[in-house]
């Protein structure tokens, strides 16, 4: 049994007529009657708010996203004849934050309500909802009942796919641009044929098909397209530096969204896409393949890639490269740049590399930093901090430097803007058929 405000104000106002009764002992019998009456009609509320027949019933989706608001309903049925006051809370998995905790809901007869809220996981993995707690008002509002419905219920939190899913639904090209990608371009210097033009003005002579010019009688030219099924291979840094949290995520799940991001594109685009993970050796590989078994088999890796407390191993991770891919592939590695000592050992291995493939790294920027550096110190403390911050990013600059003259390609960006980056720079080297 659970007192509502409105039983304290009845007892605190029967409070004052009970110290009266030392100067009245007259009344002292009817405050005691008074008092009975109250607990009575108490203990009356809380049997009633017992006896409501309620059902309570989760839904969840098929499965959360993290970092996202997921929605999540919770299903209420009363099938009593009177009306009920209740207050509704889910048990969600510790760190969940759940927008609104709880609600106050209405239930007429015989009625269903549905109370719907937002949680956002912080981490993926597999994690489990405990039970649904309803506090039911007594009719006469003094008391309350909490019951607790059973309903735990296993939930798996993955990466964030809603980019590759409103890709998915999109179909015209001008879904694409207001998603922020841009389009590939088909028609240009290329390795394979795609169709038969008349000449145009400015159409170099070395792409004129003469035997269809003889046909035709007039001009004409070979359009060529930049090979359409080629060697996407994205590396996933798992290491310590990764574990690091960025606007409300790590690193690690930024990179995660936007390796799945663009693997998704280049499936869809037909590109053959596989995966590295790495950290102090190649935890995971998945060779390069086409179609959306594929995609799934990548989805179902990072599903479970959380970070190591390890140090990363470049070396270990481009010798298995060298060894694995015999065909010239585009390597997209989703690293850190924040811990100098380590990534350096990434350059001179990295270098060799693009003499057969072509290197993109990608991460992202640190905007913890960012913002003290942009915030004057106010103390000797925080002044040591801005400078300690300072030399952070400035050998980040160095070494992103070094590792651009090997003509190894960088981006190095928002956390929101990884995703889109990443997949942009895509689809530039694909139109430059630089693969």
């Amino acid at each position: 049994m659970i007192p509502t405000a409105r039983l304290w104000v009845l007892l605190a106002l029967l409070a004052l007529p009970m110290m009266l009764a030392g100067f009245s002992p007259g009344i002292g019998g009817a405050v005691l009657a008074l008092d009975a009456l109250v607990l009575a009609l108490a203990v009356l509320d809380v049997l009633t708010a017992r006896r409501a027949r309620l059902e309570v019933h989760r839904v969840l989706p098929a499965r959360l996203n993290v970092g996202v608001a997921n929605k999540v309903v919770v299903r209420l049925i009363h099938r009593g004849d009177g009306a009920v006051q209740v207050r509704v809370r889910d048990d969600v998995p510790d760190g969940f934050a759940a927008t609104p905790d709880e609600a106050p809901l209405h239930l007429p007869a015989r009625s269903e309500s549905r109370w719907v809220y937002r949680v956002t996981p912080v981490k993926r993995g597999r994690f489990q909802f405990g039970d649904v707690h309803v506090r039911v008002r007594g009719p006469l509002g003094l008391v309350s009942h909490e019951r607790v419905f059973p309903a735990a219920q296993d939930i798996a939190v993955y990466p964030d796919l809603r980019g590759a899913n409103r890709l998915l639904l999109s179909g015209a090209a001008l879904d694409l641009v207001n998603l922020g990608l841009r389009q590939l371009r088909r028609d240009g210097r290329g390795s394979e044929f795609a169709r038969l033009r008349d000449y145009a003005q400015g159409d170099s002579v070395r792409d004129v098909d003469w035997k269809a010019t003889a046909r035709r009688g007039r001009p004409v030219t070979r359009v060529l397209e930049s090979e359409r099924s080629q060697s996407i291979l994205i590396c996933v840094d798992a290491g310590r530096s990764m574990a690091a949290q960025v606007d409300g995520l790590t690193k690690l799940d930024h990179a995660v969204n936007a390796a799945l991001f663009l693997a998704f594109v280049a499936v869809r685009n037909g590109d053959r896409v596989g995966l590295a993970v790495f950290a102090d050796g190649v935890k995971a590989y998945l060779p390069p393949a086409a179609g959306r078994t594929q995609y799934r088999k990548i989805v179902d890796t990072l599903y479970g890639t959380t970070p190591s407390l390890t140090y990363v191993d470049y070396l270990a991770l481009f010798k298995e490269l060298n060894l694995r891919l015999t065909r010239r592939s585009l390597l997209c590695v989703f690293t850190d740049f924040l811990d100098e000592e380590q990534a350096s050992t990434m350059v001179a291995p990295l270098h060799r590399l693009a003499r057969r493939h072509v290197p993109l790294c990608l991460s992202v920027k640190d905007t913890a930093l960012q913002k003290l550096l942009r915030t004057p110190p106010p103390s000797p403390e925080e002044a040591f901090q801005h400078a300690v911050a300072s030399e952070l990013l400035t050998d980040r600059e160095v070494l992103k430097a070094r590792v651009s003259q090997g003509g190894v390609q960088m981006l190095d960006v928002q956390p929101d803007e990884l995703s889109l980056a990443a997949v942009n720079r895509y689809l530039d080297i694909k139109a430059r058929g630089a693969l």
